[in-house]
């Protein structure tokens, strides 16, 4: 008999599996997974939105409406499996999901995705040089997403499977701050 941490595992791998078909097909997996994450966290950050999306007394197909105007413009096999978990009332999965739908694209492209934050964007050498130094650690290719960023001062932030690098200057002042205050 499964349990319902099976049926939710096996419920969100299904959903990740079918739009990672959708999107090697299209060439699209690398955006869609970055989208993916933004959908993600402004569910998660957004009470209201939230809150609308999983209000079942009021029709699917507006809930559907809801989230195709709050995120137009993504990709539309995305789009279309968000309409199908708000159909099924499976939105609730979207975290498994985005880190099932992350682990099977980096899979699929042979690569490991790094989130890069930054105040001004990347010029080719760091990029070459960030790209060069965690393909030798990872064995594999890295796609970086770039964000911009003003809230960190300056230098960078690096994330990846949960694992941050944070050699930002606001980083450096507030433990300096702490380093401060306890003196």
């Amino acid at each position: 008999m499964s349990t319902d941490r099976e049926l939710i595992r096996k419920g969100s791998a299904v959903y990740a599996q079918v739009l990672l078909e959708a999107t090697l097909a299209s060439g699209t997996t690398f955006e869609v997974a970055g989208q993916l994450e933004q959908v993600y966290a402004v569910i998660r950050g957004n009470i209201d939105l939230r809150a609308a999306i999983h209000d079942y007394h009021i029709p699917a197909e507006t809930r559907i409406a809801i989230i195709n105007e709050v995120f137009e413009g993504f990709d539309t096999s995305l789009l279309i499996t968000l309409g199908v978990m708000v159909k099924r009332n499976e939105l609730g999965l979207i975290g498994k999901v985005t880190v099932d739908f992350a682990e099977m694209a980096e899979e699929a492209l042979d690569a490991v995705f790094i989130d890069v934050t930054t105040v001004v964007a990347l010029d080719d050498a760091l990029r070459d040089s960030i790209k060069a130094k965690y393909s030798a650690e990872f064995g594999r290719d890295v796609l970086i997403r770039e964000h911009i960023d003003s809230a960190i001062m300056g230098g960078i932030v690096l994330n990846s499977h949960g694992v941050s690098i944070d050699a930002s200057v606001a980083s450096q002042l507030d433990r300096a701050r702490k380093v401060l205050s306890q003196t």
